[in-house]
Formats: structure tokens, C-alpha cells, sequence
């Protein structure tokens, strides 16, 4: 019995992981790019580049389930996370075993992973990175069980994995190194990488969606200038890998990262501190030490994980440097090398840990290796205490089951306007959740959403000409936050939106319209880009958000 519950090890580590991200998931939409995925996965538009095909039609059969139940699209989308996370905690599992570690290292390492901050974050919303980590573990575990059987026929199925992988996030491609390396510890075979290319070019076909739902003309259909355009990214500012420095308008917040000078020393200075430092090694400390946020103020893992995760380290090279050097590329691949490549400026618009995710995997199969290395008849409790520590201390802040927060805000976003008005946005978090209110529950359709970054402004100008007011024009906060000074003296704030009248505006009095509703509870935690926009609405209208 006990070494068939051994056997059994990652599939009851699996289960147990996607119960928890089930039971903690969003019921609804969140913020930043999950309302777009959301609603382009139900509708299958076109969202923005370069896609997620692979992604899009999984979460497309996943909503199906729905049968027409607007109320169980979003948590059908987010639970296809939560199983893709669950599934890639047992793969974890399956991994350690294969390289040769005892059972409660595998499930120390795997319940790590599960339970850190930013697997759980993916695992609980409808974004692409819980499912492109399953990609890059499955490709993990299918090289290891290809070196311990000679399997040629998973070569293939590598391929086809990381061309599927490919239409979910091109992060999927930095596990390929390590993948390599494991082929390359046994003979090496042609006609097996032959085959893998054909499979590979299978997998990239789900990328045909974008073309053709394009075609159809879709109400979501951020394809631009073309299907090159599109896939070549060419909307966004791009950074070349010199000088570090590269974003002009970020020169007031270099000074406190490159020690007052622009040369070459200081460019070295500013990735070492603020790229290498900021923007990822802090992740890293958050996910296995601990972190400071706006919710518990502090959450203290204690340092067993980073010490547990350095001893594996050092055992696994002394006592499999190959395999250690596998772990390694996944390490430096998804961490340090990405972090020169992606040449981050000064400063992000949010957290960017889930970009090093993969990094991070790695670094929870170095825990499993160190806690395999502690003489378990006296000390194995001691690396248990490793995920029930930041199992503890993550809990509060990623169980997301209770919130309203972000639907309410979208909805009254759209009940602020008119009838048949034009809402112009400017970011993200004032245009996806509201997509998603309209395309998929149907809320205030009547109402164009346009997007400033995304329509541009020549079109939005040359629209609002057209119309000549004939129907309402509502600019958003973070719209007004920017540019009310084009509008002075013509602007009314109507809930939580500005109305934009074509001469000065007589009665400056905010609005308040019937249809806002809240359905907030006092226990439930309020993000800070939703107490954000919850403050603005009390300031503007003076009436506190009421608790239910």
C-alpha cells in the first residue's frame, strides 16, 4: 500500500493542488488583462498581440460548459487556470522523482511551488501563465522520462507540446535549453528532432484563429495593421538589450538606481540594482522568504524555503552536476537571462513576478533536492515546515473567492453613462473588466468602449467629429487623470466617469446614477487598484461605497 500511494505521489499532490486554487479562485472577472481573455475567449476575438490562440480555444470548450449561464463563464475560465496550475504541481512531483528524489522531497518541493506567491496568483484567475507553466513542465518531465527510457516517440510529442505552448505565451520556449540538455545525455538522434520540427509547426496552426476571426470582424479585434504587424508586436515600445537606461521619460527615476551617472558604469549600476535587484530577485525573495503588501501588511515565511532551496542547489551539483545544470538553464532562462533581455525601465506599471515564474519553478525543484538531503528519521518535520509556513502565510492574500470589487467597479463604470453614450478609456484596468461586462454578461452593450492606446488618437478625434455630440461622450478616471485639461471647464463626473459637453458645462454638481450597485461585504479584501478607484468615486460624489 505505501509504495502505491508512493507511486501515486503526483497524482495526489495534482488533485490536492487544483482543489486548493478551486476553493481560493476568483468567482469573477479581475483586473488587468483577464477581463479581455475572458470575453475574447467566449466571443473568440481577436485580443491583444501577439495572441493566445491555444489559450483562447481551451478556455472556449471550457466555457461551453456554461450552456449559455453568463454567471459560470468567468469561473469556468479561471478554473481552467486553477487545473492547469494543479496539474503542473504534480508534474513537479513527477520531475523530483525522476531525478531521483525520495517521495517527501518531491512533495516538499511541489507543495512549495504550490503554495508560492506567484503560482497561486496565476492559478486563480484567467491569465495565460498558469497554462504556459504546464507546457514548460510537461516538456520538463516528458525529457526526463525520455532519458530514463529512450522513448523516441516523446520527442515528437515535445514538439507538439511547445508549439501548443507557443499559442498560450512565448515563455514556453525558455524551458527548451534544459530540454535539450536531457536529450543530449543520451545518443543523439536525428530523426526524432526531424519529426519534433513537423509536430512543432502542427502546434503553431491554432495561430490560423487570429486571420480568420479577424476576417469575421469581431466586436473585440485588436489585430491592427495586419496578421505581421500583429504577431511581430509592433504596437508596443520596444527596448534594445543596450542601454539599460533606454526610456527617456523615466530620467527623474533613474537617480535613485545608477548612482547619478548615465555612462556605461552607471547603465551597469541601474541593472545590477534596480533590473537585477527590483525587478527580480525581490521576486524571488517574495516567493520563499516572504512579502510586504497592502493587505497584511507583512507576511513572513521565515527563510526555510531560500535555505532549503540553496542546499538543494549545492547537493544536486555535487551529487548530479548534470541534472543540476538542467535545473540551471530553467533557473537562468526564466530569470537573470530574461530579466537582460526584457531591459526593464523605470518603473512598471505593475508587478511583473509572473514574467519569472519558470525561474521559480526551478528554484522550488532545488527545495525538494534539499529537503531530500536532511536526514529524515530526526529532521524530516523540519522541511515540512518549508510549505506549511508559506501555505500559512499566502493564504488571506490569495484566497479571491469572496470578491466583488472588480465586477462592481466595471459595471458601474458602464452604468455611469447615458443611454447609447461613447466611454473613452486610456489603460488597461478602465477597458478589459468593462469588455468583459458587455461582451459576455451583456451589460449596457449600448455604450462604445473605446480604447485611446488601441483605437489611436487621430481615430477617436476624427469619431468624436463625426458625432458632434448627437450621442454622450464620457471620458473615464484614468482617461481624466491625463488629459482633463484638454476639457476645461466642460467635465461633470457622473459616478465614476466624466461627462464631456460640447460647451462649458453650467453645473459642475457630481451625478450620481440609480443603477450603481455594490455588493461588497465588510470581510472582503479590496485590492489597491480597486480601492483606488472606490476612493476617487468617495471623493467625487462624497458618499462612502455601501457594505452589504
Amino acid at each position: 500500500m505505501r509504495r502505491r500511494i508512493q507511486q501515486s505521489g503526483g497524482q495526489l499532490v495534482g488533485i490536492f493542488a487544483t482543489l486548493v486554487y478551486l476553493i481560493t479562485m476568483d468567482r469573477t472577472v479581475s483586473w488587468w488583462d483577464c477581463g479581455e481573455f475572458i470575453a475574447t475567449g467566449w466571443t473568440l476575438g481577436v485580443g491583444h498581440p501577439p495572441g493566445a490562440p491555444t489559450y483562447q480555444l481551451i478556455t472556449h470548450i471550457a466555457m461551453l460548459l456554461s450552456f449559455g449561464n453568463t454567471a459560470w463563464i468567468a469561473p469556468l475560465s479561471n478554473a481552467v487556470s486553477a487545473v492547469c496550475g494543479g496539474i503542473t504541481v504534480g508534474l513537479l512531483y513527477a520531475t523530483l522523482r525522476g531525478l531521483g528524489i525520495r517521495s517527501l522531497g518531491a512533495y516538499v518541493g511541489a507543495l512549495c511551488y504550490l503554495f508560492c506567491d506567484t503560482a497561486w496568483f496565476s492559478s486563480v484567475e484567467s491569465e495565460v501563465y498558469a497554462m504556459a507553466m504546464l507546457i514548460c513542465s510537461l516538456n520538463i518531465y516528458l525529457a526526463v522520462r525520455y532519458r530514463h527510457t529512450g522513448n523516441s516517440r516523446l520527442i515528437p510529442l515535445i514538439g507538439l507540446v511547445t508549439g501548443l505552448g507557443v499559442g498560450v505565451h512565448l515563455m514556453t520556449l525558455l524551458a527548451l535549453p534544459a530540454v535539450a540538455l536531457l536529450y543530449l545525455q543520451r545518443q543523439l538522434r536525428w530523426q526524432p528532432i526531424i519529426l519534433a520540427i513537423f509536430f512543432f509547426m502542427l502546434g503553431l496552426s491554432t495561430y490560423m484563429i487570429i486571420p480568420l476571426r479577424a476576417e469575421s470582424n469581431p466586436e473585440i479585434n485588436e489585430i491592427g495593421d495586419g496578421f505581421g504587424h500583429y504577431l511581430r508586436r509592433d504596437q508596443y515600445e520596444k527596448a534594445s538589450l543596450y542601454p539599460r537606461m533606454w526610456r527617456e521619460r523615466d530620467t527623474a527615476n533613474w537617480v535613485e538606481w545608477n548612482a547619478g551617472r548615465t555612462d556605461l558604469l552607471g547603465n551597469v549600476v541601474y541593472a545590477i540594482t534596480y533590473q537585477a535587484g527590483y525587478m527580480y530577485f525581490r521576486y524571488l525573495m517574495y516567493n520563499f522568504i516572504g512579502r510586504q503588501n497592502m493587505k497584511t501588511q507583512h507576511i513572513v515565511l521565515f527563510i526555510l524555503p531560500l535555505l532549503l532551496g540553496l542546499l538543494g542547489l549545492w547537493r544536486l551539483f555535487k551529487r548530479q552536476p548534470l541534472d543540476a545544470w538542467v535545473v540551471m538553464l530553467l533557473f537562468l532562462f526564466g530569470g537573470l537571462l530574461l530579466n537582460i533581455y526584457l531591459n526593464h525601465p523605470c518603473y512598471e506599471p505593475r508587478e511583473r513576478d509572473y514574467a519569472y515564474i519558470l525561474s521559480f519553478y526551478a528554484f522550488a525543484i532545488w527545495i525538494g533536492v534539499g529537503a531530500d538531503s536532511i536526514p529524515w528519521h530526526r529532521w524530516a518535520w523540519l522541511a515540512l515546515l518549508a510549505p506549511l509556513t508559506i501555505a500559512i502565510g499566502n493564504w488571506s492574500d490569495h484566497d479571491r473567492h469572496n470578491i466583488h470589487s472588480v465586477h462592481d467597479i466595471a459595471a458601474n463604470h458602464l452604468e455611469s453613462c447615458s443611454p447609447d453614450a461613447i466611454l473613452i478609456t486610456l489603460g488597461d484596468n478602465d477597458t478589459f473588466p468593462l469588455w468583459y461586462m458587455q461582451q459576455v454578461e451583456g451589460i449596457r452593450t449600448d455604450i462604445s468602449v473605446l480604447n485611446v492606446g488601441l483605437e489611436g488618437w487621430n481615430n477617436i478625434i476624427n469619431m468624436l467629429d463625426e458625432n458632434a455630440f448627437k450621442r454622450p461622450v464620457y471620458i473615464s478616471h484614468y482617461f481624466y487623470q491625463r488629459y482633463a485639461h484638454l476639457f476645461q471647464g466642460r467635465l461633470r463626473c457622473e459616478g465614476f466617469c466624466h461627462r464631456v459637453f460640447p460647451t462649458t458645462c453650467s453645473d459642475s454638481t457630481p451625478i450620481i446614477h440609480d443603477n450603481i450597485r455594490w455588493n461588497i461585504t465588510p470581510t472582503e479584501y479590496i485590492d489597491p487598484i480597486s480601492a483606488a478607484f472606490i476612493d476617487t468615486w468617495e471623493q467625487n460624489t462624497g458618499q462612502p461605497v455601501p457594505i452589504r
